[in-house]
């Protein structure tokens, strides 16, 4: 990825899809810039959470992937995602960059 990135594609996923989406991510060089993944706690619809731990403790365990990127590229990645990894446990969210950089 050449151009500054001027969008953040936010996916939150059950952490048995993380190796697949990651794997999906690398072979995409020309789409993708910068990403980072986190664990984090899902909370919502019940109906969603899938182990009977996670039900009794009521967050479903999760990872955050933040993927900085051209905005005109989001679309075909979502395709190959849906493709992929249809899922309706993955849910997705698109922020605009305004600006990015280091520090040195």
């Amino acid at each position: 990825m050449k151009k500054r990135p001027d969008a953040c594609l936010t996916l939150i996923l059950p952490k048995g899809l993380e190796a697949r989406l990651l794997d999906k991510l690398l072979q995409h060089p020309e789409w993708v810039g910068p990403f980072n993944t986190h664990r984090v706690e899902g909370h919502g619809n019940p109906e969603s959470i899938a182990s009977a731990r996670e039900q009794v403790r009521g967050r479903a365990e999760r990872v955050r992937t933040e993927i900085l990127m051209d905005a005109s590229h989001v679309a075909d990645l979502l395709q190959e995602l849906r493709a992929e990894l249809p899922s309706p446990d993955v849910a997705w969210w698109l922020s605009p960059v305004l600006d990015s950089g280091s520090l040195a």
